[in-house]
């Protein structure tokens, strides 16, 4: 809904002729309306429609909202003129240096900044996307009769005819202003009244206690420091300090990895060849893995009209979040998950109870959410980014639970394989969580640290339990890389919302094998979270523990897995035969040929987390061998703080059998030609 706001000295409307075929019934000749009058020019777009009685409280909020702005100007006005006289006063007393500011004064009389009526006028040239809905005409009236009960005089103009009107804007600094308001369907907030508890790995169950500052205490069960840095992010501010920049930022813009672009919205960003390689790596290690766990494959397309209620329902449900696109008379609405056009899909199969459990992955190469300005952070928040996703149709909670319990180790183990400390947090409903505490308290028992529960009073939105793995940061705040879902609501083919409103929902629904037609249960899981934040969070993980863990990626995933490096010219003709041949294995090395020392080239390893730095002498040149420094990536500082394990004048097979053991079920990636010598690499930043 659009609605243009001016404020008017008294309103003429006149009825002259029918616009439509069926235009509103209204007796009324004229309107007119005496005083001070905010006339509210409105257009009712195409999913405004899905619910007139929602929409309708949105937009007398908006206009509400608007009233109380023109009602408080002069005082707003007031009270900035006094800032001022204070800010003049110490430039007078020398206390600051300064011009001083004048003092502002209202464009018109004080008694000009009310609002004394209302007129809802239905407006079709605000937008080119207008509702087509028979029911569009009860619009504007609802939104008369919201702000009458509110103690708002209002009147509304009949819908489908040609009038002719006389407006005197008041020319004040509120007489113009506009709205954009996005049908928004607002879940009941029962999270305010979560109990939080946490879950020891004995299974014991604590309560969450405070100080006398409100502060987390931690547990006597734990002494894991960073267990008590996640609860208090958890549990108190999840505010992060914009005044400091997230590491993660420096570092992946020195590996040259990804990066920011100023030519597109800010939160897209461009990806380097090293980051593009991690990127596609990424990809292929959880395609392959949950191929191997029995998903098939899709890929739905990323731009859609939300014209069906039931993708309407959905996508009002993150209004904020939406981009738009127009496309002659159409707009198209980017995805912010696969939900939408995959879950319509299931609603046109003909499922069958063989088919069940039926796991669909899909990797969303391109997702989009219009997050707010100053939640944007580098790598981990974003508006552009990259999920993998699976869902799950289960033809009931019986074995929705048991397929929860197999995703569970399935997630475990590909963050094992990433590389990422992660701490585990289920959100669920008291009534579930009474009814399947053991096997929920048997999971957390596989854990190397404690758990968090939060249990809600009941269902607030379409799941019923809800599980995460979170990551720390640099900064000590938690972000969510995992999830998954049980959702009891998708599938139904009718629900009835929070708000009481009967409301359509995907109609996914299958035959069972004794005749009856019933709705699967849907896992919403993402195995490893965005691609953007897998990577946020192994940069953010190893700048924190780089004190007593070695950093780096883990062999499979690092963009350059073995650094060459000669003690002179005379081993280049060896070092290039090594290069070729480790190339060719389709394992990735370069080789440091620039004219420098041994030591500056070992520390440039060091610099780039280099898993493999091979070196050769003259001894292993005569001996037809190779000395490998292998980086501890993830593991305790040797003695005297030492990085790498040194393997002295060993045969070229032993590296090669050392990166196959480190790669080994991981897939491969080749390296692109110029990024194989130092003096051919590319770079992007200056």
């Amino acid at each position: 809904m659009k609605i243009l706001l001016i404020h008017s000295q008294d309103v003429e409307v006149v009825k002259n002729k029918e616009a439509t075929s069926n235009p509103q019934e209204f007796s009324e000749k004229f309107i007119k309306m005496e005083g001070l009058i905010l006339v509210c020019f409105v257009s009712v777009e195409d999913q405004d429609t899905y619910d007139t009685n929602l929409i309708a409280k949105q937009g007398a909020d908006e206009i509400e909202a608007a009233i109380l702005q023109i009602n408080g100007f002069p005082e707003k006005l007031r009270e900035k003129n006094e800032e001022i006289r204070e800010y003049n006063k110490k430039i007078e007393k020398g206390e600051i240096k300064g011009k001083q500011r004048k003092v502002l004064e209202l464009i018109k009389n004080r008694d000009k900044y009310r609002v004394d009526k209302v007129l809802i006028y239905p407006w079709a040239h605000l937008s080119k996307f207008l509702s087509k809905d028979q029911n569009v005409v009860e619009v504007c009236p609802k939104i008369a009769e919201n702000l009458e009960e509110r103690g708002i005089e209002a009147k509304f103009s009949p819908f489908g005819w040609y009038k002719s009107f006389k407006i005197d804007c008041l020319g004040h600094e509120m007489a113009e202003m506009y709205r954009d308001v996005k049908l928004a369907i607002k879940p009941e907030e029962y999270v305010k009244n979560s109990i939080f508890k946490i879950i020891t790995t004995s299974g014991k169950e604590l309560n969450v206690e405070f100080d006398e500052n409100n502060e987390v205490l931690l547990p006597k069960e734990t002494k894991d420091q960073d267990f008590h840095m996640f609860l208090k992010s958890e549990l108190g501010s999840r505010k992060v300090d914009k005044a400091i920049e997230p590491v993660h930022i420096k570092i992946m813009k020195e590996f040259e990895l990804v990066d920011f672009d100023p030519n597109t919205d800010a939160g897209n960003l461009r990806w380097y060849t090293k980051g593009v390689i991690m990127k596609n790596l990424i990809k292929n290690f959880i395609e392959d893995r949950l191929i191997d766990y029995g998903a098939i494959l899709i890929d739905t397309p990323i731009m859609y009209t939300v014209k069906k209620k039931k993708l309407t329902a959905q996508t009002a449900r993150f209004p904020a979040r939406s981009y738009w696109l127009e496309s002659g008379k159409d707009r198209y609405l980017l995805r912010y998950a696969s939900d939408f056009l995959l879950f319509d899909l299931f609603s046109q199969m003909n499922l069958k109870p063989q088919y069940l459990p039926l796991r669909v992955y899909e990797y969303e190469q391109y997702d989009f959410r219009r997050e707010q300005e100053g939640e944007l952070s580098g790598l981990r928040r974003l508006r552009g980014f990259i999920m993998p996703d699976l869902h799950t149709l289960c033809r009931d909670i019986k074995s929705s639970i048991e397929e929860f319990i197999k995703q569970y180790d399935l997630i475990k183990d590909l963050e094992k394989d990433l590389g990422i400390k992660s701490y585990v947090i289920f959100r669920v409903t008291r009534k579930f969580y009474a009814e399947n505490k053991d096997w929920i308290i048997n999971l957390i028992k596989t854990e190397k640290y404690p758990a968090l529960l939060e249990l809600w009073e009941e269902r607030y939105y379409y799941y019923i339990l809800k599980f995460e793995r979170n990551v720390l940061s640099n900064q000590n705040k938690s972000a969510t890389l995992a999830t998954n879902q049980i959702d009891v609501e998708s599938s139904l083919e009718h629900m009835i919302d929070n708000d009481g409103v009967k409301r359509e929902k995907y109609n996914i629904s299958f035959i069972d094998t004794d005749g009856q037609v019933k709705y699967p249960i849907i896992l919403h899981n993402s195995p490893t979270g965005a691609v953007e934040r897998i990577l946020w969070g192994l940069i953010e993980s190893a700048i924190r523990n780089k004190d007593k863990l070695v950093p780096g990626f883990k062999t499979w995933l690092s963009p350059i897995q073995v650094r060459i490096i000669t003690v002179s010219d005379e081993q280049n003709e060896y070092a290039e035969k090594l290069l070729n041949i480790i190339n060719g294995e389709e394992f990735r090395a370069d080789f440091d040929d620039r004219e420098e020392t041994v030591g500056k080239k070992i520390r440039q390893s060091e610099i780039e987390w280099i898993p493999y730095t091979v070196i050769i002498g003259k001894k292993e040149q005569q001996n037809q061998t190779i000395s490998i420094r292998k980086r501890l990536i993830g593991e305790p500082f040797g003695p005297k703080k030492q990085t790498s394990e040194q393997i002295n004048n060993v045969k070229f097979d032993k590296l090669l059998e050392m990166l196959e053991e480190d790669t080994r079920n991981f897939p491969n990636y080749k390296l692109p030609i110029p990024f194989r010598r130092i003096s051919t690499r590319i770079y992007f930043r200056h």
